[in-house]
């Protein structure tokens, strides 16, 4: 009985949450096709969907009651805008675009701290200082490898958002003790992602582009924000008390 209780639970969790996601991972392979075909006209028509798409899962399912589902909220909005913002190329809208992704990973910051402070007075950073290490390396190196090939744009906003995208992945490391398993890691290997997507852009923009560029870069950047506000809607509604989602507690009464 309590077997049979836990699957039909899991089994509406399944159909009342993962299966709207198929809506997003359509639109995303759609996308990534047009991009591989060729097809500009449908990588351009199909672009401002994908963040929208994000939108309307988060207020589906959480309605905005929480101010933690808003500032999710505003995170993907500012990747839309930083999305249309740069479908063209130019000095102005790359700036421009670089400030609406660094306002999102701002959001995102906030998000992963309040998710810590709300649970525990102490930090897992805390204890393990040591894994910042590996972020502060990277920065210093790419700040290294960039130096003498930002020319066109000033070098200053583009390494501040370096270290501020590196700084959401830490805070995202920092989920560890905060919330469930399956949303650290959905989080975190979401903002190794983005930071991988970031590096890639970079490379083509101030480099030089390289074969199946475009597509990298929209793919990991599409899984990435997939994958954090897929993480983050796990924990938030788990954590209200959703009928949906089963938790140790109710495992624990069956």
């Amino acid at each position: 009985m309590v077997n049979q209780y836990i699957f039909n639970l899991r089994l509406k969790q399944f159909i009342s949450f993962d299966m709207i996601w198929l809506i997003y991972l359509g639109l995303c392979l759609f996308h990534l096709f047009a991009i591989y075909t060729g097809q500009a006209q449908w990588v351009i028509f199909t672009l401002p969907f994908l963040m929208v798409s994000l939108m309307c899962v988060i207020i589906f399912y959480t309605k905005l009651k929480s101010y933690l589902s808003k500032w999710l909220l505003a995170a993907i909005f500012f990747g839309w805008l930083g999305d249309i913002l740069l479908m063209k190329a130019g000095t102005i809208r790359l700036g421009l675009g670089m400030a609406a992704f660094i306002l999102g990973h701002f959001a995102y910051i906030y998000i992963f701290s309040k998710e810590v402070s709300l649970k525990r007075k102490t930090h897992f950073l805390m204890e393990k200082t040591y894994l910042i290490l590996p972020f502060i390396v990277f920065w210093f190196l790419t700040r290294v490898f960039l130096s003498d090939k930002v020319q066109a744009f000033p070098s200053s906003p583009i390494y501040f958002y370096g270290f501020i995208i590196l700084l959401m992945s830490v805070m995202a490391i920092n989920r560890w003790y905060a919330v469930s398993k399956l949303s650290w890691w959905m989080v975190w290997l979401g903002s190794l992602l983005f930071i991988i997507s970031d590096t890639l852009l970079s490379i083509r923009l101030f480099v030089a582009d390289f074969q199946g560029d475009k597509l990298l870069i929209m793919g990991t950047y599409l899984t990435a924000q997939g994958a954090i506000v897929y993480g983050c809607l796990k924990d938030e509604l788990v954590r209200n008390g959703n009928r949906y989602f089963l938790r140790d507690k109710d495992i624990k009464q069956a």
